[in-house]
């Protein structure tokens, strides 16, 4: 262990305390908690702006379908797609070669106002099947796809970086200082 770090930690159990010190790292874990998930649903809410498919990096590729949505269901403020409220619609999905099946578009990439008539739409499928997995959207540039991509990669890095050093702040709060220290190889 770093002697500076190990200073540092006697130091702020001697002066706060075995409560407070404890306290305060079990306050700082949860920042940490609560920064990585902000962070995470960010880099969704950019992700879920984006109105591609996402499916640069897997699969065949792209092709075309017709979607004619039956109907739509809100989701949100907080949802798996990050912050804002979104539509989900269930659509018949009409592929080049005519084979029709059931889908789920999330995303807002279709809303209530298209039921009913059809929409030429983008479709990304992780197997070659192009029967599971599949992500809708319209026709974007490349790059752009890419660049979102990253950044929504970018909000999970941050988030599992939050969520190791917050546990790290959560042993720190269980053990205490001095067991802490013993723990990472100093001297307490």
């Amino acid at each position: 262990m770093n002697p500076d770090i190990r200073d540092r930690e006697m130091r702020l159990w001697e002066s706060l305390g075995p409560a407070g010190y404890r306290l305060r790292c079990v306050g700082v874990a949860a920042l940490l908690a609560l920064a990585g998930i902000v962070s995470f649903l960010t880099g969704m809410t950019v992700a879920s702006l984006f109105p591609g498919t996402g499916a640069v990096f897997h699969g065949p590729g792209e092709h075309p379908v017709i979607v004619v949505v039956d109907g739509c269901q809100r989701v949100g403020p907080i949802s798996s797609r990050g912050f804002g409220y979104w539509w989900e619609c269930d659509a018949t999905v009409t592929a080049m070669d005519g084979a029709a099946r059931k889908a789920r578009i999330e995303s807002s990439v279709v809303t209530p106002e298209d039921q009913g008539r059809p929409l030429e739409l983008r479709e990304g499928c992780r197997d070659e099947s192009g029967l599971t997995d599949c992500t809708y959207g319209r026709p974007t540039n490349g790059w752009l796809e890419v660049g979102v991509l990253l950044i929504s990669k970018l909000g999970l890095l941050v988030a599992v970086g939050s969520g190791v050093v917050a546990l790290v702040y959560l042993t720190r709060a269980a053990l205490g200082a001095p067991r802490y220290c013993r723990f990472r190889g100093g001297n307490p």
